[in-house]
């Protein structure tokens, strides 16, 4: 099934489920609808962060209690988190923020700081702001993308008169060198 098909069928559920897990396409191709009239942005921004929020507390609750398990059961993750973790003891918790926009790692980010020793109002505030940021960020890309769109063809209706006039002129002068180089032969054979 298709993000198209999933925003059509399940709308605002299809963008939580979306954000929860890795969803930047799906939240882009909300904003894109949102600018067609069939969603509505403040819900779909709303939305987006309630999806990511949701998708980051439960990552970092699966880190907090079960961790290393998870570490142990999964090497792509165990992959990771030496990356993750190297991240996060450099540069502390705006490192929180940032794992939102780096696709692919977001998932495994909370989890690295769940086995960590921040304390859970730090990672709420960090995560909040970062949730909410990037819910509007994305979702404004999308939106502004479907405006562009709808320009650029509100545009190119326009210049298609104007294009078409130009084919059937060009096609005209076509058909009259044609017609005059056959008459011309025909001038030719005639004189022979």
């Amino acid at each position: 099934m298709t993000a198209e098909l999933l925003l059509e069928r399940f709308g605002y559920l299809a963008v939580f489920l979306g954000t929860f897990l890795e969803g930047e396409t799906l939240l882009l191709l909300a904003g894109f609808f949102s600018e067609r009239g069939y969603l509505f942005l403040p819900v779909v921004i709303a939305v987006a962060f309630a999806g990511s929020m949701t998708g980051h507390l439960f990552w970092f609750w699966l880190g907090r209690t079960r961790g290393v398990r998870i570490l142990q059961r999964f090497p792509r993750v165990n992959k990771h988190f030496g990356k993750g973790i190297r991240l996060f003891e450099r540069y502390g918790a705006p490192t929180i923020v940032v794992s939102q926009y780096l696709y692919g790692v977001r998932m495994s980010c909370a989890l690295i700081v769940g086995m960590s020793r921040i304390p859970l109002y730090k990672f709420l505030t960090f995560i909040a702001i970062s949730c909410l940021s990037w819910s509007i960020v994305i979702a404004l890309l999308g939106y502004y993308f479907g405006a562009a769109v709808g320009t650029l063809l509100g545009r190119a209706a326009h210049a298609e008169k104007y294009g078409l006039v130009a084919l059937l002129v060009i096609a005209g002068i076509v058909w009259l060198y044609h017609r005059g180089k056959d008459k011309k032969e025909e001038a030719i054979i005639e004189a022979e």
